[in-house]
């Protein structure tokens, strides 16, 4: 069987994590997030960043083993010995899309709603749907387009961190602040760092997977962890935690001070960075939900395809509908929340597995093997699953409800499901 050429190195691989992390998530939660941890918010964005870190190089590790199948289901069952935990794994990873969708969709309503004055509920809803609509007919992304997003996305980053750094006059006191605050805002901004499992993927298209993929991974969360906290950083410079706590267009508020009345600018680029990542979130949800029903661990009418557009429209309707139904919490805070409780709590079955399956299975073929092993029991993984817990104890109790839910429902499913 032919197999994928090795071509990528250590600059091309970095470039591509730094591009899957980079995203709506600063664009979306740098505001609230400042309102939690205020001139601390730097910090909260390091903690995230290492504890994505240790996650991030279990994935490494599995995906390196068991390669192409891309599966977090399929780690978490070998790792585990488990259908039930393999199941709630890929079910909060599904829901940490789709919830994702939600989040970001209100963010979009604070920027659209910068411009255009509606009510910010009605621009969130209209994106979804207007989005669900492409998802449906199956218009291709355009690779061009999401280079140019990237870029305008990072190029945005960076202004910022060089207007704040040189302009920026508000003065905070950068370490004002209290620790359990600022891990709030850890929790929070983890959805910032999210994308980071995808470096993983890469490993059978690497020259020399075991150097390149480990490097790859921390380099890229390392230069988004900088990014973000210097991003952070200047953002306070050139407005200070009182405003920037209070807006619901951040970026437009922080760049006003330099651009004035073209600070609009930045509100279109956060929009275009916005509406790219639902796409993208609602594609994946569809395509994830279609693969789970295709496998039948979820009904089997979410595999239907239609045949006039060659998407599956009922898995494309039920990312729409489930979307919609947390857009209706209403508080992008408690969204973006539940949506990392999703993805911690899946991360957690993933360090897990990592941990079990070296105990297992020790001598099994591995590309990649994470550094720093005790008996055995590498130290990374270890550490990735109890920082994953840590950062679910700073979630707010809404969020912790919803993402409780969300496991039992998916218990549930599973075990109402026919078994194959």
């Amino acid at each position: 069987m032919a197999k994928l050429k090795r071509e990528l190195g250590l600059l091309s691989t970095t470039i591509f994590g730094i591009a899957v992390i980079v995203g709506a998530g600063i664009y979306s939660l740098i505001g609230v997030a400042t309102a939690m941890a205020g001139p601390g918010v730097w910090l909260s964005f390091i903690i995230a960043a290492l504890v994505a870190a240790l996650t991030a190089l279990s994935f490494a590790e599995l995906s390196s083993m068991f390669t192409g199948a891309g599966s977090s289901y399929l780690y978490v069952f070998k790792g585990m010995r488990s259908r039930l935990f393999g199941f709630i794994t890929g079910w909060l990873i599904l829901f940490e899309t789709v919830v994702g969708v939600a989040a970001i969709s209100m963010a979009f309503g604070g920027y659209f709603a910068s411009l255009i004055p509606i009510p910010i509920m009605a621009a969130a809803l209209g994106i979804i749907l207007l989005l669900s609509i492409v998802n449906l007919i199956g218009i291709k992304e355009s690779a061009s387009l999401n280079n140019i997003l990237f870029v305008m996305e990072l190029g945005g980053l960076i202004f910022i961190i060089i207007a704040g750094l040189l302009f920026g006059q508000a003065n905070p006191n950068f370490f004002d602040f209290q620790i359990v605050p600022v891990l709030s805002g850890a929790a929070l901004v983890f959805f910032a760092m999210l994308g980071f499992e995808m470096i993983a993927s890469e490993s059978e298209e690497a020259k020399d997977a075991s150097h390149t993929i480990p490097y790859a991974i921390l380099l890229s969360i390392g230069i988004c962890a900088v990014l973000y906290a210097m991003f952070a950083v200047a953002s306070l410079m050139l407005v200070g935690p009182e405003i920037l706590g209070v807006s619901t267009a951040p970026v437009k508020d922080i760049v006003f001070p330099i651009l004035g009345e073209y600070s609009f600018i930045f509100s279109i680029i956060a929009l275009a960075s916005t509406a790219s990542t639902i796409l993208i979130c609602l594609i994946t949800a569809s395509r994830l939900s279609y693969g789970m029903a295709k496998e039948k661990t979820l009904p089997h009418f979410l595999s239907a395809v239609n045949s006039k557009f060659r998407t599956p429209h009922l898995a494309v309707i039920a990312a729409l509908l489930v979307s919609i139904a947390f857009l209706l919490i209403a508080d992008m805070v408690i969204i973006a929340e539940v949506t990392n409780f999703a993805a911690l709590a899946a991360f957690f079955f993933i360090n897990i597995s990592a941990i079990m399956l070296r105990i297992r299975e020790p001598g099994a073929k591995r590309h990649f093997r994470m550094p720093f092993a005790i008996a055995n029991i590498p130290v990374p993984a270890v550490l990735g699953a109890i920082t994953s817990l840590f950062l679910i104890a700073f979630l707010s109790k809404e969020a912790m409800m919803y993402g409780s839910g969300l496991v039992v429902l998916g218990a549930a499913v599973h075990l109402l499901m026919p078994k194959k």
